[in-house]
Protein backbone atom coordinates (compact mmCIF):
# COMPACT_ATOMS: atom_id res chain seq x y z
CA UNK A 1 0.00 0.00 0.00
CA UNK A 2 1.09 3.63 -0.51
CA UNK A 3 2.95 4.85 2.40
CA UNK A 4 1.22 8.19 1.70
CA UNK A 5 -2.25 6.49 1.61
CA UNK A 6 -4.15 8.14 4.52
CA UNK A 7 -2.83 11.30 3.03
CA UNK A 8 -3.86 10.75 -0.24
CA UNK A 9 -7.46 9.13 1.01
CA UNK A 10 -8.09 12.87 2.89
CA UNK A 11 -6.98 14.49 -0.51
CA UNK A 12 -8.77 12.99 -2.45
CA UNK A 13 -8.64 12.64 -6.24
CA UNK A 14 -5.86 15.43 -6.98
CA UNK A 15 -3.41 14.18 -4.91
CA UNK A 16 -4.36 10.28 -5.75
CA UNK A 17 -3.39 11.17 -9.44
CA UNK A 18 -0.02 12.68 -8.26
CA UNK A 19 1.02 9.45 -7.73
CA UNK A 20 0.80 7.89 -11.29
CA UNK A 21 3.43 8.39 -13.78
CA UNK A 22 2.26 10.53 -17.13
CA UNK A 23 2.05 7.64 -19.40
CA UNK A 24 -0.39 6.05 -17.13
CA UNK A 25 -2.07 9.29 -16.47
CA UNK A 26 -2.55 9.71 -19.90
CA UNK A 27 -4.06 6.18 -20.19
CA UNK A 28 -6.12 7.06 -17.18
CA UNK A 29 -7.63 10.31 -19.01
CA UNK A 30 -8.47 8.13 -22.25
CA UNK A 31 -10.34 5.47 -19.84
CA UNK A 32 -12.51 8.35 -18.85
CA UNK A 33 -13.09 10.27 -21.80
CA UNK A 34 -14.69 6.68 -23.17
CA UNK A 35 -16.68 6.94 -19.79
CA UNK A 36 -17.97 10.47 -19.43
CA UNK A 37 -17.86 13.81 -21.45
CA UNK A 38 -15.39 16.10 -19.38
CA UNK A 39 -16.81 19.08 -16.69
CA UNK A 40 -15.44 21.73 -15.95
CA UNK A 41 -13.93 20.62 -12.29
CA UNK A 42 -12.80 17.16 -13.58
CA UNK A 43 -10.85 18.74 -16.60
CA UNK A 44 -9.80 21.45 -14.42
CA UNK A 45 -8.22 18.85 -12.16
CA UNK A 46 -6.38 16.89 -15.13
CA UNK A 47 -5.21 19.91 -16.77
CA UNK A 48 -3.70 21.04 -13.09
CA UNK A 49 -1.83 17.66 -13.03
CA UNK A 50 -0.59 17.96 -16.88
CA UNK A 51 0.61 21.19 -16.58
CA UNK A 52 2.65 20.68 -13.43
CA UNK A 53 4.43 17.58 -14.23
CA UNK A 54 7.83 18.51 -15.88
CA UNK A 55 7.89 15.14 -17.90
CA UNK A 56 5.53 16.42 -20.50
CA UNK A 57 8.09 18.30 -21.98
CA UNK A 58 9.14 15.56 -23.66
CA UNK A 59 5.70 14.22 -24.25
CA UNK A 60 3.60 15.17 -27.86
CA UNK A 61 1.32 13.52 -26.81
CA UNK A 62 1.02 14.49 -22.91
CA UNK A 63 1.16 18.64 -24.42
CA UNK A 64 -1.56 17.45 -27.44
CA UNK A 65 -4.24 16.26 -24.33
CA UNK A 66 -3.55 19.35 -22.05
CA UNK A 67 -4.39 21.54 -25.34
CA UNK A 68 -7.67 19.20 -25.83
CA UNK A 69 -8.59 19.68 -22.22
CA UNK A 70 -8.04 23.41 -22.21
CA UNK A 71 -10.00 23.62 -25.35
CA UNK A 72 -12.98 21.86 -23.52
CA UNK A 73 -12.89 23.86 -20.59
CA UNK A 74 -12.54 27.17 -22.84
CA UNK A 75 -15.91 25.96 -24.42
CA UNK A 76 -17.51 25.35 -20.89
CA UNK A 77 -16.56 28.63 -19.07
CA UNK A 78 -15.51 30.90 -22.19
CA UNK A 79 -15.51 34.23 -20.58
CA UNK A 80 -13.69 33.08 -16.96
CA UNK A 81 -11.08 35.56 -16.89
CA UNK A 82 -8.33 33.31 -15.23
CA UNK A 83 -8.74 30.32 -17.82
CA UNK A 84 -8.79 32.64 -20.59
CA UNK A 85 -5.15 34.09 -19.09
CA UNK A 86 -3.53 30.54 -19.07
CA UNK A 87 -5.35 29.41 -22.30
CA UNK A 88 -3.08 32.30 -23.67
CA UNK A 89 0.01 32.39 -21.46
CA UNK A 90 0.12 28.73 -23.23
CA UNK A 91 -0.83 29.36 -27.09
CA UNK A 92 -0.33 32.76 -27.66
CA UNK A 93 -3.35 32.79 -29.49
CA UNK A 94 -4.47 36.27 -30.34
CA UNK A 95 -8.07 35.73 -30.52
CA UNK A 96 -7.74 34.44 -26.70
CA UNK A 97 -5.89 37.65 -25.98
CA UNK A 98 -8.93 39.95 -27.14
CA UNK A 99 -11.55 38.49 -25.46
CA UNK A 100 -9.42 38.28 -22.08
CA UNK A 101 -9.09 41.85 -22.75
CA UNK A 102 -12.85 42.80 -22.91
CA UNK A 103 -13.23 40.77 -20.13
CA UNK A 104 -11.43 42.31 -18.06
CA UNK A 105 -12.18 45.45 -18.96
CA UNK A 106 -15.44 44.65 -17.32
CA UNK A 107 -14.02 43.37 -14.55
CA UNK A 108 -15.08 46.48 -11.75
CA UNK A 109 -14.55 46.47 -7.94
CA UNK A 110 -11.57 43.49 -9.24
CA UNK A 111 -10.67 42.57 -5.50
CA UNK A 112 -14.38 42.02 -4.40
CA UNK A 113 -14.74 39.87 -7.44
CA UNK A 114 -11.69 37.75 -6.61
CA UNK A 115 -12.68 37.50 -3.12
CA UNK A 116 -16.10 35.98 -4.31
CA UNK A 117 -14.44 33.66 -6.45
CA UNK A 118 -12.62 32.10 -4.21
CA UNK A 119 -14.90 31.26 -1.67
CA UNK A 120 -15.49 27.55 -1.45
CA UNK A 121 -18.12 25.55 -3.39
CA UNK A 122 -19.89 24.49 -0.45
CA UNK A 123 -20.73 28.11 0.31
CA UNK A 124 -22.83 28.17 -3.19
CA UNK A 125 -26.35 30.41 -1.91
CA UNK A 126 -24.09 32.73 -0.36
CA UNK A 127 -21.58 33.09 -3.33
CA UNK A 128 -24.58 33.25 -5.37
CA UNK A 129 -25.63 36.48 -3.42
CA UNK A 130 -22.84 38.73 -3.34
CA UNK A 131 -22.53 38.03 -6.91
CA UNK A 132 -26.32 39.28 -7.53
CA UNK A 133 -24.96 42.34 -5.48
CA UNK A 134 -22.14 42.72 -7.54
CA UNK A 135 -24.32 42.53 -10.80
CA UNK A 136 -26.51 44.88 -9.38
CA UNK A 137 -23.65 47.71 -9.04
CA UNK A 138 -22.06 46.53 -12.07
CA UNK A 139 -24.48 45.01 -15.06
CA UNK A 140 -21.92 44.46 -17.69
CA UNK A 141 -19.47 42.38 -15.59
CA UNK A 142 -18.59 39.45 -17.79
CA UNK A 143 -17.03 37.43 -14.87
CA UNK A 144 -19.33 37.61 -11.98
CA UNK A 145 -22.00 36.70 -14.68
CA UNK A 146 -20.24 33.75 -15.93
CA UNK A 147 -19.57 32.64 -12.70
CA UNK A 148 -23.06 33.15 -11.25
CA UNK A 149 -24.23 30.37 -14.13
CA UNK A 150 -21.88 28.34 -13.01
CA UNK A 151 -22.78 28.10 -9.12
CA UNK A 152 -26.40 27.88 -10.57
CA UNK A 153 -25.50 24.87 -11.94
CA UNK A 154 -23.72 23.58 -8.70
CA UNK A 155 -27.03 24.30 -7.11
CA UNK A 156 -29.92 23.72 -10.03
CA UNK A 157 -31.01 27.04 -10.41
CA UNK A 158 -31.44 29.40 -13.58
CA UNK A 159 -30.46 32.75 -13.78
CA UNK A 160 -31.67 35.64 -11.19
CA UNK A 161 -33.31 38.56 -11.49
CA UNK A 162 -29.56 40.22 -12.26
CA UNK A 163 -30.03 38.70 -15.95
CA UNK A 164 -32.52 40.86 -17.23
CA UNK A 165 -29.89 43.86 -16.52
CA UNK A 166 -27.07 42.24 -17.55
CA UNK A 167 -25.52 43.27 -20.90
CA UNK A 168 -21.99 42.28 -22.40
CA UNK A 169 -19.94 44.15 -24.94
CA UNK A 170 -21.41 43.30 -27.96
CA UNK A 171 -18.25 42.05 -28.98
CA UNK A 172 -19.45 39.01 -26.44
CA UNK A 173 -22.59 38.97 -27.15
CA UNK A 174 -22.74 35.64 -29.17
CA UNK A 175 -20.10 33.89 -26.48
CA UNK A 176 -22.85 34.95 -24.05
CA UNK A 177 -25.78 33.77 -25.59
CA UNK A 178 -23.87 30.01 -26.46
CA UNK A 179 -23.09 30.06 -22.48
CA UNK A 180 -26.63 31.10 -21.31
CA UNK A 181 -28.39 28.14 -24.26
CA UNK A 182 -25.64 25.96 -22.65
CA UNK A 183 -26.70 26.69 -18.95
CA UNK A 184 -30.90 26.30 -19.50
CA UNK A 185 -29.60 23.10 -21.85
CA UNK A 186 -27.49 21.81 -18.90
CA UNK A 187 -30.53 22.10 -16.35
CA UNK A 188 -32.88 20.47 -18.27
CA UNK A 189 -34.82 24.22 -19.05
CA UNK A 190 -35.19 23.23 -22.90
CA UNK A 191 -37.89 25.60 -24.02
CA UNK A 192 -35.79 28.58 -22.28
CA UNK A 193 -32.64 27.10 -24.83
CA UNK A 194 -34.80 26.99 -27.92
CA UNK A 195 -35.53 31.08 -27.10
CA UNK A 196 -32.27 31.04 -27.75
CA UNK A 197 -31.09 28.66 -30.58
CA UNK A 198 -32.30 30.65 -33.57
CA UNK A 199 -30.26 33.65 -31.84
CA UNK A 200 -27.10 31.31 -32.24
CA UNK A 201 -24.75 30.86 -35.24
CA UNK A 202 -24.13 27.62 -36.17
CA UNK A 203 -20.73 28.06 -37.18
CA UNK A 204 -19.22 28.99 -34.06
CA UNK A 205 -20.98 26.25 -32.07
CA UNK A 206 -18.37 23.61 -30.64
CA UNK A 207 -19.35 20.38 -29.43
CA UNK A 208 -20.15 20.94 -25.87
CA UNK A 209 -22.76 23.23 -27.23
CA UNK A 210 -24.19 20.69 -29.94
CA UNK A 211 -24.13 17.98 -27.14
CA UNK A 212 -26.83 19.88 -25.67
CA UNK A 213 -28.65 20.93 -28.93
CA UNK A 214 -29.23 17.30 -29.52
CA UNK A 215 -30.88 16.55 -26.21
CA UNK A 216 -32.93 19.92 -27.01
CA UNK A 217 -34.11 18.26 -29.92
CA UNK A 218 -34.73 14.99 -28.47
CA UNK A 219 -36.93 16.88 -26.04
CA UNK A 220 -38.90 18.04 -28.53
CA UNK A 221 -39.09 14.94 -30.23
CA UNK A 222 -37.03 15.27 -33.67
CA UNK A 223 -34.59 12.38 -33.20
CA UNK A 224 -33.24 12.83 -36.51
CA UNK A 225 -32.29 16.46 -36.09
CA UNK A 226 -30.66 15.17 -32.54
CA UNK A 227 -29.06 12.50 -34.50
CA UNK A 228 -27.22 14.74 -36.92
CA UNK A 229 -25.90 17.07 -34.16
CA UNK A 230 -24.30 14.28 -32.28
CA UNK A 231 -22.95 13.06 -35.28
CA UNK A 232 -21.49 16.63 -36.27
CA UNK A 233 -20.40 16.68 -32.73
CA UNK A 234 -18.38 13.91 -32.80
CA UNK A 235 -16.68 14.55 -36.32
CA UNK A 236 -15.16 17.47 -34.19
CA UNK A 237 -14.09 15.17 -31.37
CA UNK A 238 -14.16 11.36 -31.81
CA UNK A 239 -13.11 10.68 -28.04
CA UNK A 240 -16.34 11.46 -26.24
CA UNK A 241 -17.21 8.04 -25.76
CA UNK A 242 -20.74 7.94 -24.11
CA UNK A 243 -22.00 9.39 -27.48
CA UNK A 244 -21.08 6.83 -29.56
CA UNK A 245 -23.64 4.75 -27.04
CA UNK A 246 -25.86 7.56 -27.32
CA UNK A 247 -26.38 8.09 -30.83
CA UNK A 248 -27.02 4.09 -31.17
CA UNK A 249 -29.74 4.11 -28.88
CA UNK A 250 -31.77 7.05 -31.11
CA UNK A 251 -31.29 5.37 -33.65
CA UNK A 252 -32.33 2.28 -32.77
CA UNK A 253 -34.38 2.51 -29.66
CA UNK A 254 -34.07 -0.49 -27.03
CA UNK A 255 -37.66 -2.45 -27.27
CA UNK A 256 -37.92 -4.20 -23.75
CA UNK A 257 -39.76 -7.63 -24.05
CA UNK A 258 -42.80 -7.83 -21.77
CA UNK A 259 -43.19 -11.03 -22.04
CA UNK A 260 -40.43 -12.12 -19.66
CA UNK A 261 -42.13 -11.33 -16.87
CA UNK A 262 -43.70 -14.57 -16.94
CA UNK A 263 -41.79 -16.33 -18.19
CA UNK A 264 -38.30 -15.47 -15.88
CA UNK A 265 -38.64 -16.48 -12.52
CA UNK A 266 -37.34 -13.73 -10.11
CA UNK A 267 -37.49 -12.90 -7.13
CA UNK A 268 -37.49 -9.11 -5.87
CA UNK A 269 -35.50 -8.67 -2.54
CA UNK A 270 -35.59 -5.58 0.04
CA UNK A 271 -33.92 -4.96 3.62
CA UNK A 272 -34.68 -2.18 5.54
CA UNK A 273 -33.78 -0.87 9.42
CA UNK A 274 -36.05 1.62 10.86
CA UNK A 275 -36.98 3.73 7.72
CA UNK A 276 -40.66 3.01 7.68
CA UNK A 277 -42.23 5.62 6.26
CA UNK A 278 -39.23 5.83 2.96
CA UNK A 279 -39.82 1.96 3.18
CA UNK A 280 -43.47 2.73 2.61
CA UNK A 281 -43.20 4.77 -0.29
CA UNK A 282 -40.48 2.30 -1.98
CA UNK A 283 -43.02 -0.47 -1.76
CA UNK A 284 -45.77 1.84 -3.10
CA UNK A 285 -43.65 2.53 -6.32
CA UNK A 286 -43.14 -1.13 -6.78
CA UNK A 287 -46.81 -1.95 -6.43
CA UNK A 288 -46.95 0.76 -9.35
CA UNK A 289 -44.39 -0.68 -11.51
CA UNK A 290 -44.87 -4.17 -13.97
CA UNK A 291 -42.66 -7.32 -12.21
CA UNK A 292 -45.65 -10.09 -13.09
CA UNK A 293 -45.57 -12.95 -10.65
CA UNK A 294 -42.10 -12.13 -9.01
CA UNK A 295 -42.02 -13.50 -5.34
CA UNK A 296 -41.29 -10.63 -2.82
CA UNK A 297 -38.75 -10.96 -0.11
CA UNK A 298 -38.18 -8.12 2.65
CA UNK A 299 -35.90 -8.85 5.48
CA UNK A 300 -36.09 -6.05 8.62
CA UNK A 301 -33.17 -5.85 9.82
CA UNK A 302 -34.30 -5.30 13.62
CA UNK A 303 -36.11 -2.59 13.05
CA UNK A 304 -38.11 -0.85 16.26
CA UNK A 305 -40.08 1.32 14.24
CA UNK A 306 -43.54 0.39 12.04
CA UNK A 307 -41.70 -0.68 9.54
CA UNK A 308 -43.69 -4.43 9.74
CA UNK A 309 -46.88 -2.57 9.51
CA UNK A 310 -45.85 -0.90 6.58
CA UNK A 311 -45.44 -4.64 5.22
CA UNK A 312 -48.53 -5.72 6.23
CA UNK A 313 -49.90 -2.58 4.93
CA UNK A 314 -48.52 -2.88 1.11
CA UNK A 315 -49.12 -6.95 0.91
CA UNK A 316 -53.27 -5.47 -0.07
CA UNK A 317 -51.13 -4.07 -2.85
CA UNK A 318 -49.48 -6.92 -4.57
CA UNK A 319 -52.64 -8.97 -5.45
CA UNK A 320 -50.55 -10.94 -7.81
CA UNK A 321 -47.14 -11.50 -6.04
CA UNK A 322 -46.56 -13.03 -2.56
CA UNK A 323 -44.71 -11.67 -0.35
CA UNK A 324 -42.37 -13.39 2.78
CA UNK A 325 -41.76 -10.99 5.57
CA UNK A 326 -38.31 -11.87 7.32
CA UNK A 327 -38.52 -10.45 10.67
CA UNK A 328 -34.37 -10.30 12.54
CA UNK A 329 -34.05 -9.46 15.73
CA UNK A 330 -30.88 -7.45 15.04
CA UNK A 331 -29.57 -5.21 12.45
CA UNK A 332 -27.04 -7.43 10.57
CA UNK A 333 -25.20 -4.50 7.64
CA UNK A 334 -26.32 -4.55 4.29
CA UNK A 335 -24.13 -7.16 2.99
CA UNK A 336 -24.82 -9.72 5.28
CA UNK A 337 -28.95 -9.01 4.34
CA UNK A 338 -28.17 -9.75 0.88
CA UNK A 339 -26.65 -12.97 2.01
CA UNK A 340 -28.93 -13.84 4.19
CA UNK A 341 -31.88 -13.50 1.45
CA UNK A 342 -29.79 -15.02 -1.60
CA UNK A 343 -28.90 -17.77 0.79
CA UNK A 344 -33.10 -18.88 1.13
CA UNK A 345 -33.29 -21.92 -1.16
CA UNK A 346 -36.21 -20.23 -2.88
CA UNK A 347 -34.52 -17.65 -3.86
CA UNK A 348 -31.68 -19.59 -5.28
CA UNK A 349 -34.07 -21.43 -7.39
CA UNK A 350 -35.03 -18.54 -9.14
CA UNK A 351 -33.30 -17.67 -12.15
CA UNK A 352 -32.99 -13.86 -11.28
CA UNK A 353 -32.85 -11.79 -7.95
CA UNK A 354 -33.54 -8.05 -8.19
CA UNK A 355 -32.06 -6.09 -5.08
CA UNK A 356 -33.87 -2.81 -4.03
CA UNK A 357 -32.96 -0.51 -1.59
CA UNK A 358 -35.88 0.87 1.32
CA UNK A 359 -35.53 4.77 -0.16
CA UNK A 360 -36.44 4.45 -4.12
CA UNK A 361 -38.85 5.44 -6.91
CA UNK A 362 -38.51 2.69 -9.50
CA UNK A 363 -39.48 3.10 -13.23
CA UNK A 364 -42.82 1.34 -14.39
CA UNK A 365 -41.12 -0.79 -17.11
CA UNK A 366 -37.64 -1.29 -15.37
CA UNK A 367 -37.97 -5.06 -14.75
CA UNK A 368 -38.86 -6.20 -17.87
CA UNK A 369 -35.68 -3.65 -19.80
CA UNK A 370 -33.28 -5.32 -16.93
CA UNK A 371 -34.32 -8.72 -17.95
CA UNK A 372 -34.51 -8.15 -21.91
CA UNK A 373 -30.96 -7.13 -21.22
CA UNK A 374 -29.70 -10.07 -19.08
CA UNK A 375 -31.58 -12.52 -21.46
CA UNK A 376 -29.44 -11.40 -24.43
CA UNK A 377 -26.38 -12.80 -23.40
CA UNK A 378 -25.75 -15.92 -20.59
CA UNK A 379 -22.58 -14.11 -19.38
CA UNK A 380 -24.07 -11.21 -18.21
CA UNK A 381 -24.27 -11.57 -14.47
CA UNK A 382 -25.66 -8.00 -13.20
CA UNK A 383 -27.59 -5.35 -14.52
CA UNK A 384 -28.27 -1.79 -13.11
CA UNK A 385 -29.30 1.45 -13.96
CA UNK A 386 -28.88 5.19 -13.78
CA UNK A 387 -29.27 6.58 -10.57
CA UNK A 388 -30.56 10.24 -9.54
CA UNK A 389 -31.21 12.13 -6.94
CA UNK A 390 -34.47 13.33 -5.92
CA UNK A 391 -35.58 17.18 -7.75
CA UNK A 392 -36.30 19.05 -10.24
CA UNK A 393 -33.42 19.27 -12.52
CA UNK A 394 -32.65 15.45 -11.09
CA UNK A 395 -28.90 15.96 -10.89
CA UNK A 396 -27.09 12.29 -11.63
CA UNK A 397 -25.84 10.09 -8.54
CA UNK A 398 -24.71 7.21 -10.05
CA UNK A 399 -24.20 6.09 -13.67
CA UNK A 400 -21.16 3.03 -13.82
CA UNK A 401 -17.67 2.62 -13.02
CA UNK A 402 -14.42 0.82 -14.04
CA UNK A 403 -10.91 0.20 -12.01
CA UNK A 404 -8.74 3.01 -12.82
CA UNK A 405 -6.24 2.88 -10.81
CA UNK A 406 -4.43 -0.27 -9.77
CA UNK A 407 -0.89 0.10 -8.86
CA UNK A 408 1.85 2.22 -7.12
CA UNK A 409 -0.05 1.39 -3.60
CA UNK A 410 -2.97 2.29 -5.26
CA UNK A 411 -6.80 0.61 -5.85
CA UNK A 412 -8.86 3.30 -7.60
CA UNK A 413 -11.97 3.33 -8.89
CA UNK A 414 -13.11 5.85 -11.39
CA UNK A 415 -15.64 8.50 -10.76
CA UNK A 416 -19.23 7.54 -11.39
CA UNK A 417 -20.75 10.60 -12.93
CA UNK A 418 -19.29 13.71 -14.35
CA UNK A 419 -18.81 16.52 -11.32
CA UNK A 420 -22.76 17.83 -10.57
CA UNK A 421 -24.52 16.85 -13.69
CA UNK A 422 -27.80 16.84 -14.85
CA UNK A 423 -30.38 14.27 -16.28
CA UNK A 424 -30.59 15.70 -19.73
CA UNK A 425 -30.60 12.45 -21.33
CA UNK A 426 -27.02 11.96 -22.58
CA UNK A 427 -26.18 8.91 -20.50
CA UNK A 428 -29.88 7.23 -21.93
CA UNK A 429 -28.24 3.91 -23.32
CA UNK A 430 -27.15 0.64 -22.53
CA UNK A 431 -23.46 -0.46 -22.25
CA UNK A 432 -21.01 -3.02 -20.59
CA UNK A 433 -19.20 -1.31 -17.54
CA UNK A 434 -17.74 -2.85 -14.65
CA UNK A 435 -19.89 -1.64 -11.29
CA UNK A 436 -23.19 -0.40 -11.33
CA UNK A 437 -24.95 0.88 -8.17
CA UNK A 438 -26.88 -1.79 -5.79
CA UNK A 439 -29.89 0.41 -4.70
CA UNK A 440 -31.47 -1.08 -7.80
CA UNK A 441 -29.52 -3.99 -9.75
CA UNK A 442 -30.72 -7.39 -10.93
CA UNK A 443 -28.33 -10.41 -10.44
CA UNK A 444 -28.28 -13.62 -12.13
CA UNK A 445 -28.67 -16.27 -9.94
CA UNK A 446 -26.16 -18.90 -12.13
CA UNK A 447 -23.46 -16.73 -11.79
CA UNK A 448 -23.81 -16.58 -8.26
CA UNK A 449 -21.64 -19.91 -7.23
CA UNK A 450 -18.68 -17.39 -9.02
CA UNK A 451 -19.25 -15.95 -6.17
CA UNK A 452 -18.84 -18.13 -3.13
CA UNK A 453 -18.99 -16.12 -0.34
CA UNK A 454 -21.43 -13.09 -1.71
CA UNK A 455 -21.22 -9.86 -0.53
CA UNK A 456 -18.52 -9.29 2.06
CA UNK A 457 -19.20 -8.68 5.32
CA UNK A 458 -16.20 -6.87 6.41
CA UNK A 459 -17.86 -3.92 4.55
CA UNK A 460 -20.42 -3.46 7.09
CA UNK A 461 -22.45 -1.49 7.31
CA UNK A 462 -23.03 -0.75 3.44
CA UNK A 463 -20.04 0.37 1.94
CA UNK A 464 -17.75 -0.79 -1.19
CA UNK A 465 -19.51 -3.93 -1.16
CA UNK A 466 -21.39 -3.98 -4.41
CA UNK A 467 -18.59 -2.73 -6.12
CA UNK A 468 -16.52 -5.36 -4.95
CA UNK A 469 -18.81 -8.02 -5.87
CA UNK A 470 -19.36 -6.84 -9.30
CA UNK A 471 -15.39 -6.53 -9.57
CA UNK A 472 -15.39 -10.22 -8.45
CA UNK A 473 -18.12 -10.96 -11.01
CA UNK A 474 -15.64 -9.99 -13.75
CA UNK A 475 -12.45 -11.57 -12.72
CA UNK A 476 -14.87 -14.45 -13.09
CA UNK A 477 -15.66 -13.89 -16.35
CA UNK A 478 -19.02 -12.64 -16.35
CA UNK A 479 -20.46 -9.68 -17.20
CA UNK A 480 -21.68 -6.17 -16.09
CA UNK A 481 -24.37 -4.18 -17.75
CA UNK A 482 -25.11 -0.45 -17.68
CA UNK A 483 -29.33 0.16 -18.84
CA UNK A 484 -29.73 3.71 -19.00
CA UNK A 485 -33.35 3.45 -20.33
CA UNK A 486 -34.19 3.22 -16.56
CA UNK A 487 -33.61 5.38 -14.22
CA UNK A 488 -34.30 4.89 -10.07
CA UNK A 489 -34.79 7.89 -8.09
CA UNK A 490 -33.01 7.22 -4.83
CA UNK A 491 -33.81 9.09 -1.91
CA UNK A 492 -31.26 9.07 0.37
CA UNK A 493 -27.05 7.96 -0.74
CA UNK A 494 -25.45 7.51 2.78
CA UNK A 495 -23.32 4.67 3.00
CA UNK A 496 -23.96 3.10 -0.32
CA UNK A 497 -21.28 1.93 -2.47
CA UNK A 498 -19.81 5.37 -2.86
CA UNK A 499 -16.34 5.53 -2.04
CA UNK A 500 -16.49 8.81 -0.89
CA UNK A 501 -14.21 11.57 1.43
CA UNK A 502 -16.92 11.77 4.97
CA UNK A 503 -16.50 14.91 6.78
CA UNK A 504 -17.76 13.47 10.34
CA UNK A 505 -14.99 11.47 12.49
CA UNK A 506 -17.20 8.34 12.44
CA UNK A 507 -18.35 8.14 8.71
CA UNK A 508 -14.54 8.86 7.84
CA UNK A 509 -13.16 6.03 9.78
CA UNK A 510 -15.49 3.30 8.22
CA UNK A 511 -14.48 4.52 4.49
CA UNK A 512 -11.09 4.91 5.42
CA UNK A 513 -11.31 1.26 6.91
CA UNK A 514 -13.80 -0.08 4.11
CA UNK A 515 -10.98 1.36 1.75
CA UNK A 516 -7.87 -0.24 3.16
CA UNK A 517 -9.80 -3.47 3.36
CA UNK A 518 -10.50 -3.13 -0.22
CA UNK A 519 -7.31 -2.62 -1.48
CA UNK A 520 -5.44 -5.49 0.93
CA UNK A 521 -8.22 -8.13 -0.31
CA UNK A 522 -7.11 -7.28 -3.81
CA UNK A 523 -4.03 -6.49 -3.52
CA UNK A 524 -2.42 -9.81 -4.21
CA UNK A 525 -4.45 -9.77 -8.02
CA UNK A 526 -3.88 -6.04 -9.14
CA UNK A 527 -2.29 -6.98 -12.49
CA UNK A 528 -5.68 -9.12 -13.49
CA UNK A 529 -8.06 -5.63 -11.75
CA UNK A 530 -5.78 -3.52 -13.94
CA UNK A 531 -7.67 -4.97 -16.80
CA UNK A 532 -11.02 -4.28 -15.69
CA UNK A 533 -10.67 -0.83 -17.17
CA UNK A 534 -13.27 0.99 -19.52
CA UNK A 535 -10.81 0.78 -22.80
CA UNK A 536 -11.04 -2.81 -23.04
CA UNK A 537 -14.60 -2.98 -23.06
CA UNK A 538 -16.44 -3.30 -26.90
CA UNK A 539 -18.69 -0.36 -26.67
Amino acid sequence: MNENYLRLFQLGLPAQIREIPLDELLRYIHNHLNSFLIDTSGGACLIDRLSADPAINHSPEAQKMLLYLMDKILQLCPLKPGFLESTFQLTGNPMIENRLKLVQSTNESAETYTLIENLKQDESEEVLGYLSQLLSAHPNHVPAAQHALYIGQLLGREPGEWIHQFKPPLPLKQEWDILLFNHYAFLGSMDKAWSLWHKLRPAQLRESSLNMAAEMFVFKGEIDQAVALYEQSLAMDPLQGPLQSRVRELRSPFQPDHSLLASCRVNICLYSWNKASLLRQTLESLSQSDIGPARIDILLNGCTDYSRDVVEEARAWFPENEIILHDLHVNIGAPAARNWLLGLPEIRQSEYVAFLDDDVTVQKDWLSQFLTVAERDASIAVVGCKIVHPGTPAMLQYLYRHVAVADHGLLLMSNDTPFKHYDIGTYAFIRETRNVMGCQHLLRTKALRDAPHGFDIRFSPSQIDDIDHDLAMCLAGHKVMYCGTVTCVHHQSSGTNVISRPTDNRAFSNALGNDIKFFFKHSEHLDALRQLDCLSLEL
